[in-house]
């Protein structure tokens, strides 16, 4: 018999527990809420394939085993059909715990879409391989972005990790990055390898093969967690994380996913842990809304007071129609804007991007404001605090006229 057929009693014994032949007590399988915490939720129940759908082609190369789906096989492919997104996902996380037999080869599919037989037409692959013949080994990206090297071996579980976000790619393997792909503008990536939205498939590769899966879970983000890097700092519920001044506590408040400014003047300032509240280099993006004739404002820069206008850090302009002349994406007093560029009643996004010494600020994707602080500094007079430093994030409710809403809070802390 040829050396490379003999394989370690460890190893049978490891894949014969994936299988469900051992003469051991049965495992049982874990019970997985339907959703954690963390935003979390089983694909797989551990029992049956229930909110699974296999190809026509070969459907019996697919059984569950041992809290385990086992793919061996002629080449089949199981689609997830069930009822979490609807089966269609375009930005997530997924985890997959996997582990195969020596010679194996697998995948798992995402951007997908069920079909009868063959290779899957459209999505991406991310292959299960660590001894098979292909050299195109585990958590590599098949045929875009590959990987070479094992990161895992035969006979041991080990855990995929996809991440999609807008146009990038993430994959790690049992916590470590092997790939990390941007798609290009347009995508020149020939055939179905076009990031879109889809569900996710399982590949049962060949007769030869024996690959398990269990475990498979996924966390669906907003396309406002797409933006790679950004972290939300309103979680679209409750003040967690964020300190009101104390002059007039009631005029901020939580609707429909939206912090509302509405009443007599206050600020309400981010005091929660990322950045330990205190930010120097960033970029932050909110959605903003007004109503008619209303008035309000972003603050960085800044900290904690208990009442009156923050005497330290910038304030971007929050105001469309008021009779305030300066406008919103202004940098109030330093570089004012006096042209609305955005209407009351509809939601539009401020980005403010501070490098070093300088303060960009755009609406809607357009750059309004480019200002590089002087060396030393020359604040506006009667604003001493208005100084690149660090410091954290306020929100102001200008008066009880004023209706400002805000939401889809996210920062990207960049390096100094």
């Amino acid at each position: 018999m040829p050396r490379r057929n003999i394989i370690a009693p460890t190893i049978i014994t490891a894949l014969l527990l994936c299988c469900g032949h051992v003469l051991a007590e049965k495992a049982k399988p874990a019970k997985t809420p339907a959703k954690d915490a963390d935003g979390w939720v089983s694909l797989f129940d551990g029992k049956t394939l229930d909110g699974w759908k296999v190809s026509t082609e070969n459907p019996k190369t697919f059984t569950v085993k041992d809290g385990a789906i086992v793919a061996k096989g002629p080449r089949a492919h199981l689609f997830y059909a069930g009822k979490v997104a609807g089966g269609d996902f375009k930005n997530f996380e997924l985890k997959i715990d996997v582990m195969t037999k020596p010679g194996s080869n697998g995948g798992v599919y995402f951007h997908t879409k069920y079909q009868e037989k063959g290779w899957p037409g459209k999505g991406f692959e991310v292959q299960v391989n660590n001894t098979h013949r292909d050299p195109k080994k585990s958590g590599g990206l098949y045929g875009v972005k590959d990987v070479f090297k094992a990161p895992a071996k035969d006979g041991v579980w080990f855990t995929e990790h996809i991440i999609v976000r807008g146009k990038k790619i993430t994959i790690k393997v049992d916590g470590k990055t092997l790939v990390e792909f941007t798609e290009p503008t347009p995508p020149k990536i020939k055939g179905g390898r076009v990031l879109s939205s889809g569900t996710f498939a399982l590949q049962g590769h060949d007769p030869g093969s024996t690959v398990c899966y269990k475990n498979i879970r996924v966390k669906v983000l907003d396309d406002k967690d797409a933006e790679e890097g950004f972290t939300q700092l309103f979680d679209g519920k409750s003040f967690e994380g964020w300190k009101v001044s104390t002059d007039n506590p009631k005029t901020f408040t939580i609707a429909d996913g939206a912090i509302i400014a509405k009443g007599p003047r206050a600020h309400l300032f981010y005091a929660g842990d990322v950045g330990k509240h205190n930010f120097k280099n960033f970029e932050l993006k909110i959605d903003v809304m007004t109503l008619k004739g209303s008035n309000g404002g972003v603050y960085f820069h800044t900290q904690y007071q208990k009442g009156g206008w923050p005497g330290k850090g910038f304030e971007v302009q929050v105001n469309n129609t008021h009779r305030d002349p300066k406008k919103s994406g202004g940098l109030y007093a330093v570089k004012d804007i006096f042209k609305a560029p955005a209407k009351d009643g509809e939601w539009f996004t401020e980005h403010i991007i501070v490098q070093g010494k300088k303060i960009t600020i755009k609406v809607n994707g357009e750059t309004l404001v480019e200002f590089t602080e002087p060396t030393p500094p020359k604040p506006p007079r009667g604003m001493k605090g208005r100084f690149l430093s660090s410091g954290t994030f306020a929100l102001q409710g200008h008066d009880p006229k004023s209706t400002v809403y805000y939401k889809n809070i996210r920062v990207k802390i960049l390096k100094d």
